[in-house]
Parts: structure tokens; sequence; C-alpha cells
């Protein structure tokens, strides 16, 4: 229970760090910016936002894992919500928001790959329009989390499977837990489909905005001077800007919410036969997840240069620098 109280008190101080951080760069985008325009504008906002809410959730959901050999207990340590079915659609929620969060950088390299590239198209998502491109993560989200309430309920197997485990190391029912068992293999190494198909699904769900970023990356990274042409010094400058801040979002990421997570999902996949024995309290790796969203708006406000500026002039009382870039 250490590991829990621990990651606990790391994910208060996160999600305290992570509303300042936000609401600074909220304020500062949406009143004293003028570089950041429409529908980046409203991405990053809205990006902002769901930082601040997804570490809110974990605080609320309290979700925590243990893998056990070949399997993964995701439960809520959540005691003051008083419907076992409600806690389990949080911890579900924040699941499908952990997603959400990896889909919507993909979708800011793609916004960013279409201004580049293909200037027509992307003012086809100005607007009212460019609710398509902030709505769009949400599906892939809300997809897992439906995918984890079909398959992943716990059963009478689950139950007894797990029994011994939750009153050792957690002093707690198995049968009033409100959690989602995920164990792959039968005791004689056949593959339970369920289980093994929602350890694919958030493998690929996690993974497949990775190859958007990588591939939209590459390609702006070795086309940059030639596309930045068809643009005035200013807006060079600009675009290059928004390119780095992508690449240092795209860290942050990586760092807090994939590497995390990767043990977490693919340690059920080992096959029991190979008798690999673990016994590991994960979930206190949930706690690095909320670093993520500080970091990346840090980033953004360091790379883009008008932020710095609007600060030092604005509010650290330095004279105002004319010249944005």
């Amino acid at each position: 229970m250490i590991s829990y109280e621990l990651s606990n008190a790391i994910t208060h101080i996160g999600f305290f760090i992570s509303f300042i951080v936000n609401f600074i760069l909220i304020y500062l985008t949406m009143f004293h910016i003028k570089k950041v325009t429409g529908t980046y504008k409203h991405m990053v906002v809205i990006f902002s936002l769901s930082g601040i809410l997804f570490t809110a959730m974990e605080i609320v959901a309290r979700p925590f894992s243990h893998n056990l050999n070949s399997s993964l207990l995701y439960f809520s340590f959540n005691n003051w919500v008083q419907s076992k079915e409600f806690r389990t659609f949080l911890i579900a929620s924040w699941a499908g928001f952990y997603i959400q969060i990896v889909s919507f950088v993909a979708v800011q390299f793609v916004y960013r790959y279409i201004c580049l590239f293909d200037g027509k198209l992307a003012k086809k998502f100005a607007g009212a329009k460019s609710i398509l491109l902030i709505l769009f993560p949400w599906f892939p989200g809300a997809f897992y989390l439906v995918m984890l309430h079909l398959l992943c309920l716990p059963d009478e197997f689950s139950n007894e499977f797990f029994r011994s485990l939750t009153t050792e190391k957690y002093q707690l029912e198995v049968n009033e837990l409100p959690s989602l068992p995920i164990i792959p293999y039968t005791p004689d190494g056949q593959i339970r489909m369920n289980s093994f198909m929602i350890l694919i699904l958030g493998g690929f769900l996690t993974s497949s905005p990775y190859f958007v970023m990588v591939y939209c990356g590459f390609k702006m990274h070795f086309n940059m001077k030639k596309e930045l042409a068809k643009f005035s010094a200013c807006h060079q400058k600009l675009q290059l800007q928004f390119f780095k801040a992508l690449i240092a979002q795209s860290i942050g990421p990586t760092l807090f919410l994939v590497l995390p997570i990767a043990p977490i999902l693919l340690t059920p996949l080992i096959p029991p036969q190979l008798g690999i024995f673990i016994d590991w309290q994960t979930g206190w790796l949930f706690s690095m997840i909320g670093a993520y969203s500080p970091f990346d708006s840090i980033a953004f406000m360091v790379i883009v240069t008008e932020y710095k500026n609007v600060i030092k002039s604005s509010f650290l009382g330095e004279k105002k620098i004319v010249r944005w870039l």
C-alpha cells in the first residue's frame, strides 16, 4: 500500500502543477497571444483543458493496477462513491481519456502537416469545421471505454483468480472491488479471447497515433525548407516554432504516457508456459502520467517566442518587444 499512498500524493501534486501551468497557457492564448489563431488556437486551448480534466479525473477515479504473472487487475481505490458500477465507469473513462490524449497529439501533427503542405485544405477546417478535428480524438477514447465494459467486467473466474491478491496485498474483498480484470490465458495456457483482444486494442490505440506522428514529423522535417519558402520570413519562423513545439509535445506523451503504460499492458501477454513470475504493484506508474501536461505546456510556451515576450512584457515588467519573432 505504500506505493499507492505515495503515487496518490504525487498525483495531487501533479494536478496542482497541471492546473497552474495550463491555466496560464490558456489565459495567454485566449487574451494575449496574437500569432496562434484559428483552428490551432482552439486545439491549444482544448488540449490544455484536457490535461487539467485528465489529471482531475485521476484524483476522482483513483485508478491502480497490479500485474500478477500473465494477468492484470485494473481497479479503483475510490471509497467515497457508493456505486460500484459508477466507480468502474470512472476508471474505464480515465483509460479512455488516456487514449484521447494520445490521439489528440497525433491530430495536432496532422493539422500542422496540412497547414504546411496544403494551405487550401487547412482553410476548410477553419471556423465551425474546426470542431471536427477537436472531436475526432474523443472517438477512439470513447470506443476504448465501451470495449473495456464489454470485454473486461469481472466474472466468477476472475474473482477467484484475484481473490487472494486483493485480500493479502490490499485488504480488500474482490467481490466489492470496482475493477476491470484482464486475464488473457487460462491456467493451461489457452487464450481467453476477450482479455487478449482488449490488450491488443489498447496497444493499437496507443501506438497507432505514434505512427502518424512519426510519418508527419519526418515528412515535415525533410520538406520544411522547401515548403517554408512559400511563406513570408515572419511566417516561416512561426511555422518552424510550431513544428519544434510539436516535436517537444510528442516527447512528453512518450515519456509520461506511453513508457509507463507499456509494461502494464505488455507483461500480461507473456505466455504462462514460460514460467516467468510477476507480482508487481504497477499502479504507481499512473502517477507519472499527469506530468505530461505541464511538460507539454511549458515546452510550448518556451519554444513559441511570443509567449515568452508576453510574459516578460506584461507580467515581469520588462520593456515590450515589438518584434514578436
